[in-house]
């Protein structure tokens, strides 16, 4: 710090720092009336200041090193918890199973590097057999947690957007195979009807009405809403059960999205279903719930893989392929893309636009013969 005396007889006290961005030499200075120690002093605590203010954003090239994975995950996972709702952060340690095991939380965190991470999830997917999906959601949450690390300088880089991964090539992934034509839904409804009535009805009003497992599962009596004659099912939460015994299941007060609360208008034969599980119930008791229990929803998946053996489908069956079947029958009805959206509580879905327009598109060609026609 040098001093300088100006033009008003002010004391101008300098210091001079080096401008990480640039690598050249910057001044910050302050003022005052008198030259003394207790000026002097002052003056180099407010300089100090002001140097630490110009570089906090200007952390690149003071990496904390040291730092492991495990350590950034203890410091971000209390963050992560208080953004996303309970079956998010349910999943999400399904999903640190992975990456203990595959990515190594012993690991410094600024040596792991993209192609790493390819290394890591190729192996994944190819020595020990997972598929797409789940590799992409240790992938994804790998990312959040780097983001995180790059944000504390404990990396140089942020994570990359894209890695070069080499997918599996997966058939189900296609557009036409995330639903069910009329004939198949037909049959699969009748060979689950054999075996489960209750299992049959519940993927038929997934079917009619577009809903999340969950939100169905999660349906009580006083959620179903007589309005200007016609019946709603009001969705204003979830079951929750993932990862959780029967007797632990409960309804979450949300649903997955701000944009999944909505009145969804049901078709007769919905309400028919209604009509056939709520009798007895009182208000408060769980649509497709019998004599106040659940059943272990788990049995809903299994029963749908027995029936697609079964019967040789050659798509994959689940639970969410009946939502999917909503989508694409609505539009094959003509129902406009934003309608069928806000039905399903999609605010943006590109598996929504998927099958809007794979199905649309199919319809035009019916007519392509009679245009090719016109005379």
């Amino acid at each position: 710090m040098w001093v300088q005396k100006n033009k008003k007889g002010n004391y101008q006290f300098v210091e001079r720092y080096k401008d990480p961005l640039s690598g050249k030499y910057k001044k910050v200075s302050v003022t005052y009336d008198a030259n003394n120690r207790i000026t002097r002093k002052r003056a180099q605590m407010v300089l100090e200041a002001h140097i630490q203010e110009k570089l906090r954003h200007v952390q690149d090239g003071n990496i904390k090193h040291g730092v492991t994975l495990q350590d950034t995950i203890n410091e971000w996972e209390p963050l992560y918890k208080k953004r996303v709702r309970p079956r998010t952060w349910l999943l999400y340690k399904t999903v640190k199973k992975e990456i203990v095991e595959y990515v190594g939380v012993d690991n410094l965190v600024n040596q792991i590097t993209p192609k790493y991470l390819i290394g890591v999830y190729e192996d994944m997917l190819y020595k020990h057999d997972y598929n797409n999906p789940i590799v992409k959601r240790v992938k994804s949450c790998m990312n959040m947690i780097l983001r995180y690390a790059y944000k504390k300088d404990y990396v140089e880089q942020p994570p990359l957007a894209h890695l070069d991964v080499n997918w599996k090539k997966d058939k189900a992934s296609s557009t036409e195979q995330k639903f069910l034509e009329a004939d198949e839904l037909k049959a699969v409804l009748q060979e689950v009807r054999k075996i489960n009535e209750r299992f049959a009805d519940i993927f038929e009003f997934q079917y009619l009405t577009g809903m999340r497992i969950g939100e169905v599962l999660g349906l009580q009596i006083k959620d179903i809403k007589l309005e200007g004659g016609n019946y709603y099912a009001r969705v204003n939460g979830t079951l929750n059960y993932f990862n959780l015994k029967v007797e632990n299941y409960y309804k979450q007060s949300t649903p997955k999205t701000d944009s999944s609360f909505r009145d969804i208008l049901l078709p007769n034969k919905a309400v028919g279903i209604v009509t056939k599980w709520s009798e007895g119930k009182s208000s408060s008791e769980f649509l497709f719930a019998q004599n106040g229990r659940f059943f272990d929803a788990g049995a809903l998946n299994r029963t749908l893989r027995y029936v697609k053996a079964k019967l040789g489908i050659d798509k994959k069956l689940t639970t969410h392929t009946f939502r999917h079947t909503n989508i694409s029958k609505l539009a094959e009805l003509g129902v406009p893309l934003y309608i069928i959206q806000e039905r399903v509580g999609h605010a943006d879905s590109k598996v929504t636009s998927r099958i809007y327009l794979h199905v649309t598109n199919r319809a035009k060609k019916k007519y392509d013969n009679i245009i090719f026609s016109l005379k």
